[in-house]
């Protein structure tokens, strides 16, 4: 990431600047350089690792890396496993129908910043791994992020079940009607409104 214009030039454009930023979460790239990276592929290691990456999803069975083109946000587990990466897309000129948002494929699991949530007994939960972020670089260090309007996992409500949440979800109609489903499972919670239409990120740029 760090010796890709392009994606340090997304980030500038999203606001997240914070100079400890990348290091913290261990921010990536995708573009296209993951197998010149890896041993060659008539080579057993090289053959072995790029199984593995396909069964996990990095790698699709085309061959083509599956987060082509998106910064990447791994989610770690409390002992440090990678358990979940993020990928969006930072070019808007893409293919009709070419998803924006990308995760690895199966079921979502990690909690994004557990350890941080560990140590507060009040938590900002945001729609998005980039408006966690964007909290993450204004100071908010006790915030969290679920898998999109849909992507609220029981996971996610047993670390957060002791905790008072700000629901700090987009702005707009499913935003909306996702922080009133939320707000009956997570009784002990706060909606936090942005201007109408908007999310954590735009309002930080606003």
């Amino acid at each position: 990431l760090k010796q890709s214009p392009e994606a340090l030039s997304y980030l500038q454009k999203r606001g997240l600047t914070h100079p400890e930023l990348i290091e913290r979460f261990q921010l990536g790239f995708a573009n296209r350089t993951l197998g010149y990276r890896l041993p060659a592929s008539n080579r057993v290691t090289g053959a072995e690792m790029r199984g593995r990456l396909q069964k996990l999803g990095v790698i699709r069975d085309s061959g083509h890396e599956h987060f082509n083109g998106s910064i990447v946000i791994p989610v770690f587990s409390r002992s440090g496993e990678i358990v979940q990466m993020y990928g969006r897309k930072i070019n808007g000129d893409l293919r009709a129908g070419t998803p924006l948002h990308l995760y690895l494929p199966g079921p979502h699991r990690g909690v994004f910043n557990q350890e941080a949530l560990e140590a507060s007994s009040e938590v900002i939960l945001c729609e998005s791994l980039i408006d966690a972020l964007t909290f993450w670089c204004a100071g908010f260090r006790n915030v969290t992020a679920s898998y999109g309007v849909n992507g609220f996992t029981e996971e996610l409500k047993t670390a957060l079940a002791d905790k008072h949440v700000f629901i700090a979800y987009d702005r707009d109609e499913a935003g909306d009607a996702a922080a009133e489903r939320l707000k009956k499972e997570l009784p002990d919670s706060t909606r936090v409104l942005f201007p109408k239409g908007m999310d954590a990120n735009e309002y930080a740029l606003k």
